[in-house]
């Protein structure tokens, strides 16, 4: 399915995705539910859950799929540098989050 992620909000059910390209950077917030994300050309792919935040790049191919249960995300456009650099200093702290979690679950 290709969707070029012109509305503001999305439903996606249980184990369906939805693809497409932004003609301009936009920010996925996960408002409900459980995505996998992933961006074409990162080596990294995202798990993202409540309130959890990305910001994908123009013009690259996009899939973001619900986990097991139907979840909303919403979309907005970026339209500062200086909100770029705030995400990639959230997106730092929730890895170091998830390592820290996943040291302890697997120790």
């Amino acid at each position: 399915m290709t969707n070029n992620f012109a509305n503001q909000s999305y439903t996606i059910t249980t184990g369906k995705a939805l693809s497409g390209v932004s003609p301009v950077d936009r920010k996925i917030r996960v408002v409900s539910g459980r995505v996998w994300l992933t961006i074409a050309g990162d080596e990294s792919d995202f798990w993202l859950n409540d309130d959890d935040t990305v910001v994908i790049p123009a013009n690259r191919m996009v899939v973001v799929e619900a986990d097991q249960q139907t979840s909303l995300i919403e979309l907005q456009t970026v339209t500062a540098p200086a909100m770029r650099k705030q995400n990639d200093f959230a997106l730092g702290a929730y890895f170091q989050k998830l390592t820290h979690k996943l040291s302890h679950a697997f120790a």
